[in-house]
């Protein structure tokens, strides 16, 4: 094979192994809230899964799932008995989030205390 033809072949084989594109890295929307409500009855395990986040969270825009919220203080609440905890930097992953009225509710939360 001529050098000619060879650089050419070596070429385009870089150029087109330069094209291949890594596994994209799952979308993720975080925000900061400034509080959260968790409640917990006897049948939902404790912490919720569901956070009422209501108008706290400043500046959500919905990147995709998961969701992330970092909230500076949650108040879980639990009525079996007269208990009322309060966390602070708490970190929230959460699989879905809808609005109660203009309360932003997300569901499916896993936490970091």
């Amino acid at each position: 094979m001529p050098m000619r033809k060879l650089c050419a072949t070596l070429a385009a084989v870089t150029a087109a192994s330069a094209l291949v594109v890594p596994a994209v890295a799952q979308a993720a929307t975080t925000t900061a809230c400034a509080s959260g409500v968790s409640v917990r009855t006897s049948s939902v395990p404790y912490p919720s899964p569901t956070v009422n986040l209501g108008t706290s969270c400043a500046g959500f825009a919905d990147a995709g799932a998961p969701y992330v919220f970092t909230i500076a203080r949650l108040n879980a609440v639990y009525h079996q008995f007269p208990t009322n905890a309060v966390y602070t930097n708490v970190t929230a992953t959460c699989s879905t989030y809808s609005y109660s009225g203009t309360s932003l509710v997300a569901t499916g939360c896993t936490y970091v205390f």
